[in-house]
């Protein structure tokens, strides 16, 4: 028996082709828009035609593949594009792209002022590969710059991808990107705003934004009420590993049901801020990220308690600020502040309090601690503690099974059992 050939590249190649040929067939004969056949006729190579009769098919309208030159099929936007006496594309030429095509390219750099925002419709990517160098206000590669107030992009349809490029508005209340619609990503982008970085608070409540692994940065600081990230009337917003600088307040949740993790973010190239991140909303999962900077009030500020965790973040603030503020009135519900790693500067410098709850009379299923804190004027928060009166025995209801409880008014320790409180020490 003849032995059988190798898996060689040329074979996997001719197999792979094979199978396209035989599903390209298939959707033209059953599916496909009208445009594929003539774009094969065109030249196109059937890996790109088979992209574009499966967008087709999954209702999400033709994708346009698209090369530098503007080849296969799309359309680049950029330095060769456009009117060649004014130098190159402009924001109409954008606009009209973003309506006519499925994904569009940015090349180079464009002014858009005095036609913001530019409008991304649904199940569009718009992408590219730039960063912004704030120190000398140059865009390295592609993205868009405007000079206006509000935002230079706006997203407020489902499904949208920005992604790569840097957008950079540097007019006053000026925003970068406003986010709107079901499920949008922005990504791997490089911002600049002197208002919002990234604003996802559309006029009708949505679900689901995806912002990650962008660099969102200000001057503005404390010198007005900018916010980096910012979430309101969006749930289960995902804000993972993105660097946020230079903003008076850098991340801020307003609704429940977010994940932020992985973020980095700090006062610089801004001269101060007020808080690093805040929570203004219940069920939100603040999770492994560090936070530094010269925030005046706080590196964390809670002010909804309710199915919160907040752990495993490194804090850092300046003399005078605290770690982490419960600003949550007297009772803290169903939630966790643990495990976090809180600093001031220096011994010499010490700032005001590592977990700031004195308000709170009422720790619910709750657990504050441990964390390690350092360089501060008070530890504030350590642990549960409840005020049982001398001898008494905390309310075991109220506690995790396991959990240590502090009896402030006989310094005694509890632990909650399975059967109820136990005192150990």
């Amino acid at each position: 028996m003849e032995r059988e050939e190798g898996m060689t590249p040329e074979r996997l190649e001719r197999l792979v082709d094979r199978r396209i040929d035989e599903r390209l067939t298939e959707l033209l004969d059953q599916h496909a828009s009208g445009r594929v056949p003539d774009l094969i006729d065109e030249g196109v190579p059937r890996r790109e035609a088979m992209a574009m009769a499966a967008g087709g098919v999954a209702g999400y309208g033709i994708s346009t593949l698209v090369g530098r030159d503007g080849s296969n099929g799309g359309g680049v936007i950029g330095e060769d594009n456009g009117d060649e006496e004014n130098g190159g594309a402009s924001a109409s030429d954008l606009q009209q792209a973003l309506e006519n095509e499925s994904i569009v390219r940015v090349v180079g750099e464009i002014d858009v002022t005095g036609e913001t925002p530019i409008t991304i419709p649904q199940n569009t990517i718009l992408f590219g590969s730039g960063v912004y160098r704030q120190s000398l206000d140059t865009i390295g590669g592609d993205g868009l710059r405007a000079e206006t107030e509000g935002p230079l992009l706006e997203t407020m349809e489902n499904d949208v991808q920005v992604s790569g490029i840097a957008l950079v508005n540097t007019g006053d209340g000026g925003d970068a990107i406003s986010m709107g619609g079901y499920s949008s990503r922005v990504s791997h982008t490089d911002l600049f705003a002197t208002r919002y970085g990234i604003n996802c608070a559309p006029d009708e409540r949505s679900t689901e934004p995806r912002i990650n692994f962008n660099r969102v940065i200000s001057t503005t600081g404390a010198d007005g009420e900018s916010v980096g990230i910012r979430i309101e009337n969006m749930n289960d917003a995902k804000v993972i590993n993105n660097i946020v600088a230079g903003f008076d307040t850098e991340i801020a949740v307003q609704e429940e049901s977010a994940i932020v993790s992985l973020n980095h973010t700090y006062t610089h190239p801004a001269s101060g801020s007020t808080v690093g991140v805040r929570i203004d909303a219940p069920a939100v999962r603040l999770v492994n990220n560090r936070i530094e900077g010269d925030s005046s009030r706080a590196g964390i500020e809670i002010t909804a308690s309710g199915r919160s965790i907040v752990s495993q973040n490194l804090v850092q603030v300046p003399s005078g600020a605290d770690g982490i503020v419960l600003d949550v009135g007297s009772e803290l519900v169903n939630s966790v502040i643990a495990y976090n790693q809180i600093e001031g500067y220096s011994s010499d410098e010490a700032a005001s309090t590592a977990v700031e709850g004195s308000t709170i009379d009422v720790f619910d299923r709750s657990l504050v601690g441990p964390n390690a804190t350092r360089y501060f004027e008070g530890e504030g928060v350590t642990g549960v503690v409840e005020a049982a009166g001398v001898e008494g025995t905390p309310t075991a209801d109220r506690y995790f099974t396991y959990q240590t409880v502090e009896n402030v008014d006989d310094n005694s320790l509890w632990m909650k059992a399975r059967q109820g409180m136990y005192r150990i020490a």
